[in-house]
């Protein structure tokens, strides 16, 4: 049986030459990350005071590196459109199956991306809804299908107990969000 992952599980990014960027010293001193201070830096955020060396480094962007995994908000992929397909009351549980449209606006091609999809009961032509569950659906892509760029469409299921909802199990009585949660570029 395969364990849900914690709600409060923290998703981090690595953000290439960050720790170039921090300074000579290896980064900065306690009080100047606590105020947010700048002393190399004129007031209208120009780099005057600071050498010529100091200057090309931090205007250098390689956009040739593409990182391990990239956060869901700088992946480019965005769910366009979940849509609910069917409701299936199995007494001791219900599951709300779903499509999800995602589209990829960006850069780079992917090798896996993971989604976190929600469902919420509703009731219809009502904007209330109670959460009801959620599940985590991992795409993984062989080299000759790629995620480039373009539309994909994703079925995912989302299963939790009857009686966390008092609706019945029709469409109509559900909604479905979802989000990238992990993007891995090739």
């Amino acid at each position: 049986m395969r364990r849900s992952l914690s709600r409060r599980r923290l998703l981090a990014a690595s953000v290439p030459r960050l720790h170039e960027t921090a300074g000579a010293d290896g980064g900065e001193s306690e009080s100047d990350a606590e105020t947010g201070t700048d002393e190399g830096t004129d007031s209208d955020g120009s780099t005057a005071d600071r050498s010529e060396p100091d200057r090309e480094g931090t205007d250098q962007v390689d956009d040739d590196s593409v990182p391990d995994a990239v956060g869901p908000d700088g992946s480019g992929l965005v769910v366009a459109n979940a849509e609910v397909l069917d409701v299936a009351d199995e007494g001791y549980e219900t599951t709300v199956d779903a499509r999800l449209t995602v589209e990829n606006r960006g850069r780079s091609t992917y090798g896996t991306v993971e989604f976190r999809a929600d469902a919420y009961a509703t009731r219809p032509n009502s904007a209330e809804r109670d959460s009801a569950g959620f599940a985590y659906d991992t795409e993984r892509f062989p080299s000759g299908n790629r995620f480039g760029d373009g539309v994909r469409r994703f079925d995912v299921s989302i299963t939790f107990r009857s009686r966390e909802t008092n609706v019945p199990a029709d469409v109509d009585w559900y909604e479905v969000d979802a989000a990238v949660r992990r993007a891995e570029p090739v």
